[in-house]
């Protein structure tokens, strides 16, 4: 399947990011139950990625949720980048001053990815009613 590679890179993407935000509890700082479920959804699209070729219909139920799931931690983080950039910019300058680059690709590309693989599975989800509404 062509989609394969988006759900796969926006699995690695988002699971990584969330990764690194909860390894920050190995030099004492609180968990984050936002990172946590955001894994979850992240492990439910690496599971699309791998079921999409063999169940095409369950797994795109899997990564509609589980793209949804992981929007749970990223809307916030667009929302506030949208309504203070200037403290966006200021995340963006401190990761590249530290070299710290998975929270950059992370937070840049985290919430396209997700809204790439949510509304494939929407359109997709969508096309396959419609066929088998014809077909019946």
């Amino acid at each position: 399947m062509k989609w394969v590679p988006l759900y796969l890179l926006t699995a690695l993407v988002t699971g990584l990011h969330n990764f690194y935000g909860l390894m920050g509890m190995v030099n004492g700082a609180a968990p984050s139950l936002l990172n946590y479920v955001s894994l979850v959804g992240s492990a439910m699209l690496l599971g699309t990625a791998i079921f999409l070729p063999f169940r095409w219909h369950g797994a795109l139920k899997v990564g509609f949720a589980g793209s949804v799931v992981c929007q749970v931690f990223y809307a916030p983080l667009a929302f506030v980048c949208l309504v203070a950039p200037s403290s966006a910019w200021w995340a963006i300058q401190f990761d590249l001053s530290h070299r710290e680059y998975v929270p950059l690709v992370g937070m840049l590309l985290g919430p396209v990815l997700l809204v790439l693989c949510t509304g494939n599975s929407i359109l997709q989800l969508r096309r396959n009613r419609a066929a088998s509404r014809i077909v019946a």
